[in-house]
């Protein structure tokens, strides 16, 4: 209230400088749109200016008006992932991080598997004791073997808890990885290839 009342008491030259001032800065705030010139030099060079006067006077009246320049395409982002992992695509095996009984675990993603494959070395990781699995054949690229059948109580992909499921116990030669993850856990999951993006989405369903 004080201010509104001494405001009010100063002269009206004082209060119509306040009011061209505030016009002023309005209108610096909102720039015109600056026009784009075209002009070319004696060897054939093509130039582009905003600023008519900068233009050469030999080559100012052969200038053309081409209009605002206007802003170039922009690369829209790839689209947020709500839930799951973003994993690199290169064109090899796609590894996701998993955690079995809170121990951080390497998966290959595998379609063509029916279960879930998990090492020996793993499971002992995990602290889990797999020698009262059921015994099971099962048939791989290099031939049968026997495997031990073992349930977990929960398998952490993605975010998501999986289990308890039914994993099968085995060493994967010449791996440099935990395991297979097939489509007894996979089902809970889409799974997306963007190649040209370099990028694979793991999302439950």
């Amino acid at each position: 209230m004080y201010e509104a009342t001494r405001t009010s008491t100063r002269p009206p030259t004082f209060l119509a400088g306040l009011a061209a001032l505030a016009t002023t800065v309005m209108l610096v705030a909102h720039p015109a749109f600056a026009q784009l010139y075209r002009w070319e030099d004696s060897y054939g060079t093509v130039y582009y200016t905003t600023d008519l006067a900068t233009i050469p006077p030999a080559y100012r009246d052969g200038a053309r008006d081409i209009g605002a320049p206007t802003p170039g395409p922009q690369q829209a982002p790839p689209p947020p992932v709500a839930a799951g992992v973003v994993i690199p695509y290169t064109g090899g095996p796609l590894v996701v991080d998993a955690w079995l009984n809170g121990v951080p675990l390497r998966l290959v993603i595998d379609t063509g598997a029916d279960r879930t494959l998990i090492s020996p070395t793993a499971m002992a990781r995990a602290g889990i004791d797999v020698t009262g699995g059921a015994a099971v054949r099962i048939r791989g690229v290099t031939g049968d073997a026997v495997a031990a059948l073992v349930s977990v109580s929960r398998l952490d992909v993605a975010g998501t808890r999986v289990g308890p499921v039914a994993v099968v116990v085995h060493a994967l030669a010449g791996q440099n990885v935990d395991g297979l993850l097939g489509r007894d856990v996979l089902d809970a999951f889409t799974v997306t290839v963007d190649a040209a993006s370099q990028r694979a989405t793991l999302i439950p369903r």
